[in-house]
């Protein structure tokens, strides 16, 4: 039997929105925005702010857009190789991962917004044929757009007008973000998506959306391959394969990144010892732990745990 640890080595061989198991469920258990205007942005970059963004889903619609450099999108396993200028779009409950490009460095905007910012209590025509099938996946749309498309500049154009108003947060700012999310919905769903995308994978996006789930509810446990891939009605050379070709990282490199994300966070929002944050992330040694939390983030958990006392 193979057991995924902190220090094993495993072979490399990787509908509608799903509820999550729990709270640590990857649909991120991170609040984005407040509940009476669900819309943020975000500026990061790889490598700077971290090395990779792993494959996950979240029930919000996501915009990314390339600043600067390049990378890789993987959007429902696809991947896209983006450079700046690009937008990807991101529907409610896709699988999606980002990675920089070796010995380069990649800058880009996240827009994440809620249903609910667009949607009302009356189920209006608008909402009935347009906004529900789209935040439900029904309606296919395009995921990359690119320089020289018709849609590309209407986009950036609105995007920029977004970004305006958010920062200057004058009276009704609000209003406007809205109006102008809306002309975004009508310019997705009016332009055809390509034969590629539209291609079936729901059988395989929901099987890894399984996966994702039990190491979020099983993370701080030793995980066996024998037992995921049970769990997955697969032999575990099967499994292995499978989780690589849709991931591009194997399951124990998966569940380690996993492991040292929900560490950063407990050193930020508790007092518990960093041994014991280790333990509760399922690191059963610490030496391995600090390696790979420094190989993630570049400083130590000590370190990271001083920065953020210190902010």
């Amino acid at each position: 039997m193979q057991t995924i640890s902190d220090n094993s080595t495993i072979p490399s061989p990787a509908t509608d929105i799903a509820e999550p198991a729990n709270s640590n469920d990857l649909h991120e258990n991170k609040v984005h925005f407040q509940d009476n205007f669900p819309y943020n942005t975000y500026i990061c970059s790889i490598p700077l702010d971290f090395s990779h963004v792993p494959v996950h889903w979240h029930r919000e619609f996501e915009m990314i857009v390339i600043k600067k450099g390049s990378g890789i999108v993987t959007v429902n396993f696809l991947k896209y190789q983006v450079s700046a200028g690009d937008i990807i779009i991101v529907l409610p409950g896709a699988l999606h991962a980002i990675d920089g490009n070796p010995n380069t460095s990649m800058e880009y905007e996240n827009i994440l917004f809620s249903k609910n910012l667009l949607c009302s209590p009356y189920n209006d025509l608008v909402q009935q044929e347009f906004l529900d099938p789209l935040f439900r996946n029904q309606l296919p749309v395009r995921t990359k757009i690119s320089h020289g498309q018709a849609l590309h500049q209407e986009l950036i154009d609105i995007i920029e007008f977004l970004d305006d108003k958010s920062d200057e947060k004058g009276y009704g700012y609000q209003l406007a973000i809205k109006g102008a999310l809306i002309q975004i919905m009508y310019l997705l769903i009016t332009h055809p998506l390509s034969e590629e995308e539209n291609t079936s994978i729901d059988k395989s996006k929901e099987k890894l959306k399984n996966i994702i789930r039990y190491v979020s509810t099983h993370y701080y446990e030793e995980i066996t391959i024998d037992e995921i891939a049970a769990f997955c009605h697969y032999s575990p050379s099967h499994f292995m394969k499978f989780f690589k070709a849709h991931t591009g990282m194997s399951f124990i490199t998966y569940v380690n990144d996993y492991r040292v994300t929900e560490a950063r966070a407990l050193l930020g929002n508790t007092t518990d010892s960093i041994l014991d944050i280790s333990l509760q992330c399922g690191f059963s040694n610490l030496s391995n732990f600090n390696r790979m939390f420094k190989k993630k983030y570049g400083i130590t958990p000590r370190q990271m745990r001083k920065q953020q006392l210190n902010r």
